[in-house]
């Protein structure tokens, strides 16, 4: 049987980093891989550090939309993103992208930081894992830039499905959290029905964002299975098929 793939989770976060034994039972569970995503410079040193140490798990390298706010040099940020690419286990670029719901007073600097983090995914070849909330035309347009050049996975997608299909279009990759499992969550199951099989991806983002029935609870990578089971009934298939459906995406967007 085919491990489940955890594609964005934050395994550098206070509240899991070194905590080994439980990064151990993970990969004693059915979650066989794991991707640790970065949230700015130093974050990303940790998480290919962390990687490093697991046969099994990967690394991001990146600079969240949210940091944008306080950094003064955009530049130098990118060019410490740029030297802890090349670490073995960073296999994407990310978490990247816009966040209108905390930083819409820093908008244009938010774009700013991401097209740069664009141009750096199109001159290196590894994938970006956006990271889209309330800016969905904004992310769009830039995506869209650099269409042919960088193709990447919408992280966490909560998008509408007439969206999403455009991402795919490009060539991109749609992700689902625990949020597809919540009672409100009609567009995105909509959007999780309507993915092909072939662009469709699973994560935990823990310790946020625990599915259904563990909502309200830290999330951790033992809880995959909930949301990989929510949406292998919603479309239809077998549990053990869309473990090894997701796997095989995931490994290969990340050249695993």
């Amino acid at each position: 049987m085919e491990k489940l793939f955890d594609t964005h989770a934050h395994y550098t976060d206070e509240n899991f980093y070194g905590n080994n034994e439980l990064i151990n039972s993970i990969f004693s569970s059915d979650v066989g891989y794991i991707l640790t995503a970065a949230v700015n410079a130093d974050d990303s040193e940790k998480c290919a550090l962390l990687a490093e140490k697991y046969d099994n798990m990967y690394a991001s390298a990146g600079i969240h939309p949210e940091e944008a706010e306080n950094i003064s040099d955009i530049e130098n940020e990118i060019l410490r993103i740029e030297k802890i690419i090349p670490m073995k286990k960073v296999v994407a670029i990310g978490e990247i992208g816009l966040d209108y719901h905390y930083g819409k007073a820093y908008e244009e600097k938010q774009k700013e930081l991401f097209d740069m983090q664009m141009a750096l995914a199109a001159k290196t070849g590894l994938p970006v894992i956006i990271h889209d909330r309330e800016a969905h035309g904004d992310v769009y347009d830039i995506v869209k830039k650099y269409e042919g050049k960088v193709i990447g996975v919408m992280h966490s997608y909560s998008g509408h499905a007439e969206l999403m299909r455009e991402y795919v279009k490009m060539g991109w990759y749609i992700s689902f959290s625990g949020v597809v499992t919540f009672k409100n969550a009609g567009k995105t199951v909509e959007s999780a029905k309507a993915v092909p099989h072939d662009r469709i991806l699973v994560e935990t983002d823990c310790p946020y964002l625990s599915p259904v029935p563990m909502r309200g609870k830290m999330n951790n990578s033992t809880y995959l299975h909930y949301t990989a089971e929510f949406i292998a009934n919603l479309i239809g298939i077998p549990k053990d098929d869309f473990a090894r459906i997701t796997t095989e995406n995931a490994k290969r967007l990340f050249k695993i």
